[in-house]
């Protein structure tokens, strides 16, 4: 308990915090949407989720689809991952320096591949530091992006206000670019909408299935 409650104390645990209060943030702006523009909280909703599951480019497509404002757009997906930046980063650091404040398994687990995944592109972007790292991010590839980005900043010796500065500049300028990229191929993803909803929402279910058989069932054999 005393480690948990020595965690907040220093900087890792007031990110943390920040982290913690703009997923507030958001969960607010999702309630406000539902009380006054309940036609919009689909949206949002499935913005939110497929972001998390499959990336920005997946979450971009819903709201383009869904014919959303741009800026609005651009600034409510910076949000989603920011906040999973600073809620991830500093456990990232704890586990990284072996404190043992996460005990679930499954993050560990996450943070393990995160981190080697980090090692493996540390050589490539220490070169070119700074816009090494903000291309990092802005490559749509599996086990790229501002989360491990910010992982791979804090590997490389980068401190936590250069590494967050950095992220959060790149996933701007990564929103900004896919969002008018993909943007191209809008009246494509306005036809097809209710498809992409369906199909990405039958994806999570069986990655959530898939999830618990390989976890509690083959595990357990």
């Amino acid at each position: 308990m005393e480690k948990h409650i020595s965690f907040f104390r220093h900087t890792e645990g007031k990110i943390l915090i920040a982290g913690l209060a703009l997923l507030s943030l958001l969960l607010l702006l999702l309630l406000l949407s539902a009380v006054f523009i309940p036609g919009s909280l689909q949206t949002l909703l499935g913005m939110t989720a497929t972001n998390i599951i499959f990336g920005r480019m997946a979450g971009l497509s819903i709201g383009i689809a869904d014919q959303m404002d741009t800026r609005f757009l651009i600034s409510f997906t910076s949000l989603i991952e920011m906040i999973m930046v600073l809620l991830f980063y500093p456990l990232f650091v704890q586990s990284w320096d072996r404190l043992e404040i996460i005990t679930y398994k499954p993050l560990h687990r996450f943070f393990e591949r995160a981190g080697e995944t980090a090692e493996k592109y540390q050589s490539t972007i220490k070169k070119y530091g700074i816009p090494g790292l903000i291309f990092f991010v802005l490559t749509p590839l599996a086990m790229t992006g501002p989360v491990v980005g910010s992982f791979l900043g804090y590997i490389l010796g980068f401190s936590h206000r250069k590494t967050l500065g950095t992220i959060l500049i790149a996933t701007i300028i990564a929103v900004s670019l896919w969002t008018y990229l993909i943007g191209h191929f809008e009246t494509l993803l306005i036809t097809y909408s209710s498809l992409l909803n369906i199909g990405l929402l039958a994806a999570a279910v069986l990655m959530g299935i898939w999830y618990i058989v390989k976890e509690y069932l083959i595990k357990e054999k």
